[in-house]
């Protein structure tokens, strides 16, 4: 395929072919998309940026991941608010290093990692830079008027439960930059497709606030531990986190092993395993504050979803953040999760 010359001869090749979304009154090519929130609804937005050398490498990401992650990133705070994705708009920094074909990957697989959950790219922007990559999506979603879930709900006997395997994705780009040149030849086939192709949670939200079993709630992509602290400091309460009850499958556990043997500290595994878990970030899971009664019903629906849910603490009165450790000490639970303007990278 030809590059495009002109902007505009960019910008219409990107347009090409995208679904138009529902209540999309005006799509892409005008100056504004216009659209139509439904009667009785609130509307919903977040965004997110990815940036070449910051959220992402290309030696170990292709274009069209970065696309998918992009769209997961976005997905997991409209469903963390127990709402509805919608509309959708992609900017693009470009740099001489990217072709338009690398840009048009990424754009094609962002828009098909939201098609299934009901929204659609309906505009955006195209620039060019000297610096690095950068692509921000903005998402609108809807929810019915009053009914977002928020940080701030969490009691005191509240369960605590997390979606999915944290940890994940760190544990993915640790493995894959031990090598030289990096590669992802010794992480299990089920941990790349876990952080490749995140999962959404937008439907098992949605299921979770027709049960109104949710108090409060946040995405982990800053880190469990972390994003848990906001929660707390926004309800106005302590937890107590049970290391044994955190969740882990065998391919979070073999990359725990893996790295750990790398490093040459065997008998660290366990603690490294628990970092993981707790502190790293990118994980695009849910941290549900949860009514102790209505736990059978969330365990239900998470089954009939498929989607894995774990029990791993309770809401506490007071401010006290607690790890129950698997040697049966009490430890504070304090790890700083990502933080983009920190010295890590």
């Amino acid at each position: 395929m030809p590059e495009p010359g002109s902007e505009s001869e960019r910008i219409a090749s990107l347009l090409s072919g995208l679904p138009k979304g529902e209540g999309v009154i005006v799509g892409p090519g005008d100056d504004a998309a216009v659209l139509r929130v439904r009667e009785g609804r609130d509307l919903v937005a977040t965004t997110d940026t990815f940036v070449e050398g910051r959220h992402f490498r290309r030696d170990v990401s292709t274009c069209a991941e970065v696309g998918t992650r992009l769209a997961a990133a976005n997905l997991s705070d409209v469903a963390a608010m127990a709402a509805e994705p919608r509309w959708a708009l992609l900017s693009l920094v470009v740099p001489p290093s990217w072709t338009h074909a690398e840009c048009q990957l990424l754009e094609r697989a962002c828009a098909r990692a939201l098609a299934p959950e009901g929204a659609a790219i309906v505009g955006g922007n195209l620039t060019s830079s000297r610096g690095p990559f950068a692509a921000t999506l903005a998402l609108l979603g809807e929810v019915e008027r009053g009914a977002a879930w928020t940080r701030a709900g969490a009691r005191p006997g509240d369960v605590l439960a997390v979606t999915g395997v944290p940890g994940s994705a760190a544990a993915f780009l640790a493995i894959a930059l031990a090598e030289d040149p990096p590669s992802r030849s010794r992480a299990a086939h089920e941990l790349v497709e876990r952080v490749v192709a995140p999962p959404s949670r937008v439907r098992f939200a949605r299921a979770l606030a027709n049960s109104s079993a949710v108090h409060a709630a946040i995405d982990i992509s800053d880190g469990l531990a972390a994003d848990l602290a906001h929660v707390c400091e926004a309800s106005g309460v302590g937890v107590r986190v049970l290391e044994t009850s955190l969740p882990a499958d065998a391919a979070l556990e073999a990359a725990a092993r893996a790295l750990s043997a790398l490093a040459g500290d065997a008998a660290g595994e366990g603690a490294l395993l628990t970092r993981l878990r707790l502190g790293a970030s990118d994980d695009y899971e849910l941290l549900l504050m949860l009514d102790p009664g209505k736990w059978s019903e969330c365990e239900r629906l998470a089954h009939e979803l498929g989607v894995p849910l774990a029990r791993i603490g309770e809401i506490t009165a007071g401010s006290a953040r607690v790890l129950a450790t698997a040697a049966g000490a009490d430890a504070a639970l304090d790890m700083p999760g990502w933080d983009p303007f920190s010295s890590r990278g």
